[in-house]
């Protein structure tokens, strides 16, 4: 009976690698109970929270994003800024999803998080360091690894990306940083939230 819990847990770890890795090279995910739920729909209290206006430079909302912020292109992350938060804002967490998948969680392209109260913006091009200069800090996305991945759908498909901002009345203090852990330290500390999509047609 051990043995078969072992090979099971090993199979399940090794058919979740595949996907992932399947998705970072522009291959369909297996279906599964989709669509997605985003994290605007697991972290935000069940009150009211104030409303950010998110926008970027580098596109518009329901526009395309250039090639240059996927993994076709330069895979560099977009600039965004937001309106002013509620008081009691600590500081900022953006997460960055792909809402084009038929499964229950989404395909995670960033996790940032601990961005100062006093921003009220990121630059493009962000480095893919776990901890940036002014303190904010940086999961793990799709592959595994920190810090922004660009899109890469499968050929012909057209995926909405949200780009997802929490204003938060605490910093977060996680150790294993990938979505769920992220999501969970927010839970209840949401003040106000906002996001921008963008499209893009995978090639």
């Amino acid at each position: 009976m051990m043995k078969f819990v072992r090979t099971s847990a090993v199979s399940a770890a090794a058919v979740a690698l595949f996907a992932a890795t399947a998705y970072a090279q522009g291959q369909a995910p297996a279906a599964g109970d989709g669509p997605p739920v985003l994290a605007n729909k697991i972290a935000l209290p069940q009150g009211i929270a104030a409303r950010l206006l998110v926008t970027s430079s580098a596109f518009t909302s329901g526009g395309q994003l250039d090639d240059k912020f996927t993994q076709n292109g330069d895979n560099m992350s977009p600039g965004l800024s937001w309106t002013k938060a509620p008081p009691g804002t600590q500081s900022y967490a953006i997460l960055a999803e792909d809402a084009g998948v038929n499964r229950h969680d989404p395909i995670v392209h960033w996790v940032i998080y601990n961005i100062p109260s006093t921003s009220m913006s990121i630059p493009q091009n962000i480095p893919t360091d776990a901890r940036l200069e002014n303190g904010a800090e940086q999961g793990k996305n799709v592959r595994g690894s920190v810090g922004y991945i660009g899109p890469k759908p499968p050929a012909g498909q057209t995926h909405p990306y949200h780009f997802e901002v929490f204003a938060l009345n605490t910093r977060l203090n996680v150790e294993n940083t990938d979505r769920n852990a992220v999501l969970n330290a927010m839970r209840n500390h949401v003040l106000g939230s906002g996001e921008v999509v963008v499209n893009y047609t995978g090639k």
